[in-house]
C-alpha cells in the first residue's frame, strides 16, 4: 500500500494512502518484534533450534536485501555505462552534480567511524560488559543519525531533483533507499539499545544486537560502494575511461566507441 501511495503521490495524487500504508507497516513490525522479544525473553522459546532457524532467517532476509541493491545498482551502471541519446550520450548529463567532498565525504566518515563502537557493543556484551555495550550502541545510534541529518541537508541543497534525467532518478534511488535502510538500521540499534539497558541480554544470548550490528556493517558496505560508484565514478566521468577500456577488451564494439566520442 505504501509503494502504491508513493506512485501516487509522484503523480500528484494525495499522499494519504502513502502515509497510511507506511503506519500500517510500522505498526505491523512493531507487534511482530513485540512478539518475537516476549517469546524469547519472557517465555523462554527461542531454544538453539529455534535460534538457529533464525540466523538462517535473517541471513536469507540479507540476501534479498544485497540483490535489491544490486538492482539498483545495475540500473545506475546501464545508464551511466551506455548514455542514451536524450541526454546527449554524456555521464553524468550536462548539469551540476553532486560533488563527493563535503557532506557525502562527511557522511562517509561518518558510517566507517561506526565500524569500531558497534564491534565494541558486540564484544563487551559477550564479555557482560554490559554498560560497555550501552555506551558503544549509544555512540553508533548518534552516528546514524547525523548521517541523516547530512543526508536531508545534501538533499535540501541538491541544485537537481529525482525528475531531472536518468542522472537524478538513479541518484535519489539509490542514496534515498540506502538513507531509509540507515533509518531502519537506527530502530534495529535502538531496540537493542533499550533491550540492553532492560537486562535482557547476556553474554550467550544477544541476537537482537548481533543482527543489528550485521545490518549495519552491510549498511556500511553499501553507502561505501554509492559513494566510490555514485559520487566519485558516476559522478565525474570517469565512466568513459571504462567505456574505453571495454573496447580495448573487446567487449564492445569499435562503432560504439566511434558512436560515442
Amino acid at each position: 500500500m505504501s509503494a502504491s501511495g508513493f506512485v501516487l503521490f509522484l503523480h500528484g495524487d494525495s499522499s494519504f494512502v502513502m502515509w497510511l500504508g507506511l503506519g500500517l507497516a510500522v505498526v505491523g513490525f512493531g507487534l511482530w518484534m513485540s512478539n518475537i522479544v516476549y517469546e524469547a525473553t519472557f517465555l523462554g522459546k527461542h531454544t538453539k533450534r529455534v535460534q538457529r532457524g533464525i540466523v538462517i532467517g535473517f541471513g536469507l532476509f540479507m540476501v534479498s536485501e544485497t540483490m535489491f541493491f544490486v538492482s539498483f545498482f545495475w540500473a545506475f551502471f546501464h545508464s551511466s555505462l551506455a548514455p542514451a541519446m536524450e541526454i546527449g550520450f554524456l555521464w553524468p548529463p550536462q548539469m551540476e552534480v553532486m560533488k563527493f567532498t563535503g557532506v557525502p565525504l562527511a557522511n562517509t566518515a561518518l558510517l566507517i567511524g561506526t565500524v569500531i563502537p558497534c564491534n565494541l557493543a558486540l564484544k563487551s556484551l559477550r564479555a557482560t560488559a554490559l554498560w560497555t555495550a550501552i555506551r558503544a550502541l549509544s555512540g553508533v545510534i548518534l552516528m546514524g543519525v547525523g548521517f541523516v541529518i547530512l543526508q536531508a541537508w545534501e538533499y535540501k541543497t541538491a541544485k537537481f531533483t529525482i525528475a531531472d534525467s536518468i542522472y537524478g532518478s538513479t541518484f535519489y534511488a539509490l542514496t534515498g533507499l540506502h538513507g531509509l535502510h540507515v533509518v531502519g538500521g537506527l530502530v534495529f540499534l535502538s531496540v537493542g539499545l533499550v533491550r540492553a539497558y532492560w537486562g535482557h541480554f547476556s553474554s550467550a544470548r544477544h541476537l537482537n544486537v548481533n543482527f543489528a550490528v550485521w545490518y549495519w556493517h552491510f549498511v556500511d558496505v553499501v553507502w561505501v560502494l554509492v559513494y566510490v560508484w555514485v559520487y566519485i565514478w558516476g559522478g565525474y566521468g570517469w565512466t568513459w575511461d571504462v567505456h574505453m577500456f571495454l573496447v580495448w577488451l573487446g567487449v564492445l564494439s569499435p562503432e560504439a566507441e566511434h558512436i560515442r566520442w
